[in-house]
């Protein structure tokens, strides 16, 4: 077999499984290093295109698996302000590099999680919602996700700290990446992104996505709630500083 499809197939189907993993709720920030190892074998714009439809696939078969297990109201919330996020997303594409989103992702996952492991308390007390900060953490998600697919952590920033019960939290999540890339669509196929070579090897790595989303099921059925929420600041955690050092360091 040719070394480059060997390693092409290296970088590309671990990155798509744990986009699959995301889709589950657990390691969504882990995902986070999917687009830059796709990148060591392709352009950024190819993965973008690449990730998309199998996104889509694996919304809608993550969405039956939670569709009675979500929060409407933040849904409706965090739909209007990712939507925005998006259109400002195709409108200043251009004049963001990859590495400048990562950076500034990585910085807010950092502070965020840090503070939280630093400052928690053994009773943890769920804050309210705010129309406020899901705006803004939902517009921030709907930018980055347009840009990098990386909107995971924005959306982390605001949902974890209403300690949802954690088939509540993953649904909403799952919804509202759902509606998210439904509007990414029309924007990346204006931005010619999307090719029939692009939506072929989409086609063709989408059963490593749905792998993703079967084994992050299954371990969510197996993990507690406190320990899910913990699991799940510590990969933000860990992801947010690898990109944080891979900004510093390039």
């Amino acid at each position: 077999m040719d070394t480059n499809l060997i390693f092409f197939l290296i970088c590309t189907i671990p990155a798509i499984t744990l986009y699959g993993v995301a889709k589950s709720g657990l390691g969504g920030s882990m995902s986070l290093i999917s687009i830059p190892l796709m990148t060591l074998v392709m352009p950024l714009s190819k993965a973008l295109a690449i990730i998309l439809p199998i996104l889509i696939l694996s919304d809608a078969v993550a969405v039956y698996k939670f569709r009675k297990q979500f929060d409407l109201d933040t849904v409706k919330l965090m739909v209007i302000g990712g939507g925005i996020g998006v259109i400002i997303g195709s409108l200043t594409y251009t004049l963001f590099s990859e590495s400048t989103i990562k950076a500034l992702i990585g910085l807010m996952g950092f502070c965020f999680t840090t503070h939280y492991f630093i400052f928690k308390r053994k009773k943890i007390i769920p804050l309210k919602k705010s129309l406020l900060k899901g705006g803004i953490s939902s517009l921030v998600a709907g930018f980055a996700s347009f840009c990098a697919h990386s909107g995971g952590t924005p959306t982390s920033i605001y949902l974890l700290p209403l300690r949802l019960k954690k088939e509540i939290y993953v649904g909403t999540r799952v919804i509202f990446f759902m509606f998210l890339n439904l509007i990414k669509l029309p924007f990346y196929i204006h931005l010619s992104f999307l090719n029939s070579e692009s939506l072929l090897q989409s086609a063709l790595f989408f059963p490593a996505s749905l792998f993703g989303i079967f084994l992050g099921y299954q371990i969510l059925k197996r993990v507690e709630e406190k320990l899910f929420y913990n699991i799940v600041y510590a990969l933000i955690l860990i992801s947010s500083t690898r990109l944080i050092y891979e900004y510093i360091s390039s």
